[in-house]
């Protein structure tokens, strides 16, 4: 999650360290608040199952950030 951000330090163009950053930040969200908040509350979700729930989460926003980067950012 962390890596991503640093290794962008390379990266001219602005659309796509604005998108590597979005993701990472909805990345670092989920992984720090709900994540653990759905492992507390017995939901009968192990670490496998929150990863994919992770996953799936990444692969929905992924296009929104990149749709509002294009539409209303750049």
């Amino acid at each position: 999650m962390f890596n991503q951000p640093l290794s962008g330090k390379g990266i001219e163009s602005e659309l796509t360290r604005f998108v590597i950053a979005c993701l990472s930040l909805t990345q670092v969200i989920y992984m720090t608040e709900v994540g653990a908040l759905i492992l507390k509350a017995r939901l009968g979700l192990n670490i496998l199952e929150l990863f994919a729930v992770f996953l799936l989460r990444t692969l929905i926003t992924l296009p929104i950030i990149v749709l509002m980067a294009h539409w209303v950012v750049f």
